[in-house]
């Protein structure tokens, strides 16, 4: 009997699909396979990442862990009441609970209002903080309740004292506003954890090229030339670099045009083999992974011709 190369995919993807899930606890009559979000993205060529996402509303949560986006959520107040069953959470932590799964609270900025988060075993760090926005079809409601029934006494302070209408309030004006919790990632991306973990760099690196944001160019310490690190992203004061192929001479590599170096980054997506990725941060390499180059977004992210600002959009809401 013989397979076409779409029944093989098949194959392949449902059994990496079962040991997957039986790892995790699961069993067959747990998880229905067409309806699991792990199942298409195996079946899109995609791998799964190194620890299980969170789940969002019932579902794996991968956008937030890979994606660069901000997301609107519904989250509880921050509380250690529920941290025996937060997964991942040591009792006694304080955990809130978004979009149906509980997070772990790393960092109060401000009370009931904004939040540093992290889940799981990622050692990545989101932001979740409230956001006020008007709601104009209330306001006009609320206005034209007010123009027709003049004599009317209405107060809204008993209800908006009590818990459960926090979601709202009312200016001074008159002005109904409605709040919502934004969920954003501050740490580098999570896409690297598609990858293959290697060893740590044994080699002795050095800032060769910065701005303002970090390290440009990260190259061997000492040295004229040698492997050149180039970076693609930058959180907060972590770096993430690719290494581009072949021995570079640092100062023509330090002259290039944002042009030229773009180039050099677009280069290696026509490789077949490996793509090298390190996370970098003042006190050295964090993290050091391969990567198909498939699977390295580098067209996703906002290649900037100014001071070589190689950057994701996101990373100037920070």
């Amino acid at each position: 009997m013989s397979f076409s190369d779409r029944e093989r995919h098949l194959i392949r993807a449902a059994f990496a699909w079962g040991q997957i899930t039986q790892q995790e606890g699961y069993t067959l009559s747990d998880l229905e396979i067409e309806k699991s979000v792990l199942f298409r993205r195996l079946l899109g060529g995609r791998p799964p990442l190194a620890f299980p996402p969170p789940l969002r509303h019932g579902f794996p949560w991968y956008d937030v862990i890979e994606g660069r986006s901000e997301h609107i959520v519904s989250a509880s107040e921050a509380s250690p009441e529920c941290s025996i069953i937060a997964p991942d959470c040591n009792p006694g932590d304080t955990c809130i609970l978004i979009d149906g799964t509980f997070w772990r609270v790393a960092e109060t900025i401000r009370e009931q209002e904004e939040y540093i988060v992290e889940w799981g075993q990622y050692p990545m760090q989101w932001r979740l903080k409230k956001h006020w926005e008007v709601n104009y079809e209330m306001t006009q409601q609320l206005h034209s309740f007010r123009r027709n029934n003049p004599s009317a006494e209405v107060s809204f302070d008993h209800y908006l004292g009590q818990r459960a209408y926090r979601e709202f309030r009312i200016g001074d004006d008159q002005t109904v506003w409605l709040c919502e919790w934004q969920l954003s990632r501050i740490s580098l991306s999570g896409w690297v954890w598609v990858g293959t973990v290697l060893p740590p760099i044994e080699e002795r690196l050095t800032t060769i090229c910065e701005d303002a944001l970090g390290p440009v160019i990260i190259g061997n310490q000492g040295a004229d030339k040698g492997n050149a690190w180039l970076r693609i992203e930058q959180a907060e004061r972590e770096s993430r670099l690719t290494k581009l192929k072949g021995q570079y001479d640092y100062h023509s590599l330090t002259s290039a045009s944002a042009a030229e170096l773009k180039s050099l980054l677009h280069s290696l997506q026509d490789e077949s083999g490996a793509i090298e990725i390190m996370d970098w941060c003042e006190c050295g390499s964090l993290r050091h992974f391969s990567l198909p180059a498939s699977l390295v977004p580098l067209e996703e992210l906002s290649l900037k011709d100014v001071s070589y600002d190689l950057v994701p959009d996101n990373a100037y809401d920070q």
